[in-house]
């Protein structure tokens, strides 16, 4: 039988005496003697405890806290301290009040994101391909997020920013028909319309995107393609 370092009781009882002399007690069974060796007895256990009472840095300084406003509050209720009371409750509310607002805040950009900037950019991507950050800006300024039967729905607006019953096909209609955009939406590039008119050719190499103004635009898209692509993308 090989012979353990440490044992329980009953393990310990199936041992001949010869065995049993080998060991002596600790703790809760027995434990080979060894010379010098150091007594770990309960060492375990020990640690165990020390683990399951030892706390964070942060469960500590909450715990401080939350004990220190507790005590505070109770001497100004001894003392009948009304505006330490009220200057307490005041604080807790302002600090619940600016976790909600911080809660409200990044659940309407993320709507915002869904409803409008998401939408928007799919109708100028199908309305103009390569040209729709040009329609971009005009069709977002036709959106917004609006709240029906408790749920949050992508509105059009009229031109002066009142929300309409119009849909999302009637303001690509109503963007596919304003000849304002007849150079840049694709069908009407396709159908040859939106000529320049005798007009002079845009796209000089020493302009920079940020120097076109927004029918100078147009116009490039509709004269010289690649350049206007490449001066989008330098933007």
């Amino acid at each position: 039988m090989m012979l353990k370092f440490q044992l329980t009781k009953d393990e310990f009882a199936a041992l001949t005496d010869e065995q049993k002399a080998m060991y002596g007690e600790a703790g809760d069974g027995y434990q080979m003697k060894i010379e010098g060796l150091p007594d770990v007895t309960g060492l375990k256990t020990k640690v165990e405890e020390l683990l399951n009472e030892k706390k964070t840095e942060k469960e500590k300084r909450e715990l401080a806290e939350a004990e220190a406003q507790r005590l505070a509050l109770e001497q100004a209720r001894k003392k009948g301290d009304v505006e330490t009371l009220e200057n307490s409750w005041k604080q807790k509310l302002a600090d619940n009040e600016s976790q909600f607002n911080g809660k409200i805040e990044t659940l309407q950009k993320s709507l915002h994101n869904l409803l409008v900037e998401n939408v928007a950019q799919k109708l100028a991507t199908e309305l103009a391909g390569d040209a729709a950050p040009v329609m971009l800006p005009h069709i977002k300024s036709r959106l917004l997020v609006e709240e029906q039967d408790g749920k949050h729905i992508t509105r059009i607006v009229d031109g002066e920013g009142k929300p309409s019953a119009a849909s999302i096909d009637d303001l690509k209609k109503e963007f596919t028909n304003n000849k304002a955009f007849a150079t840049v939406v694709i069908g009407s590039r396709a159908n040859g319309t939106g000529g320049n008119g005798g007009k002079q050719p845009v796209g000089d190499g020493g302009k920079k995107w940020s120097d076109y103004s927004e029918a100078e635009r147009i116009r490039l898209l509709d004269e010289n393609p690649e350049e206007f692509k490449r001066l989008a993308a330098t933007q």
